[in-house]
């Protein structure tokens, strides 16, 4: 499954913590139609190549840029520094 909400959670030293919560839903709304518009030039292009290294390459491209959006759910990255602190999370 895909993220829809990204959490962003940055706390300073002697100040409220803000946090802020991004729908990214509204985002696969753009990139999913642009996406499609683009495969058959990718496809084309994969078909022009001439040298199999790189054909390959633009073979692979959507197959591992959607398991790479479907393992996003799951990544949580926490950073601590002297004064401020930052979380990230796809939900």
């Amino acid at each position: 499954m895909i993220p829809v909400l990204f959490r962003l959670k940055l706390k300073r030293k002697n100040k409220r913590p803000l946090r802020l919560w991004v729908p990214l839903c509204l985002i696969w709304l753009l990139v999913i139609p642009l996406a499609a518009v683009l495969g058959p030039f990718m496809l084309t292009a994969a078909w022009v190549m001439k040298r199999k290294e790189y054909k390959t390459l633009l073979l692979h491209f959507y197959p591992l840029l959607f398991s790479a959006l479907w393992s996003l759910p799951s990544l949580s990255v926490e950073i601590e520094g002297k004064d401020t602190a930052v979380s990230m999370t796809f939900i």
